[in-house]
């Protein structure tokens, strides 16, 4: 008899961890978005492409003046 109560128990316990478990995840990834907003608020949006652009400058520069990085050729489409 005592089994039964030792089960639902176990059940109840289950259910209360599982549902704290996914507070304590959802808690832990709305910290994260607010520390990661904060931290990349003046962050400069154009970074990433200045840097690249900045990388491939040399390359373009080399073939032929001011070439374009893809040639026509290779923007055909077959068909």
């Amino acid at each position: 008899m005592f089994e039964v109560f030792r089960f639902a128990w176990f059940a109840v316990r289950t259910f209360f961890g599982v549902i704290l478990l996914i507070l304590a995840l959802y808690a832990a990834l709305w910290v994260f978005v607010k520390v990661h907003s904060a931290a990349m608020g003046n962050a400069d949006p154009d970074a990433a492409l200045r840097r690249v652009k900045s990388y491939n400058a040399p390359a373009i520069r080399r073939e032929h003046g001011r070439a374009p990085a893809v040639n026509a050729e290779s923007r055909r489409v077959s068909g």
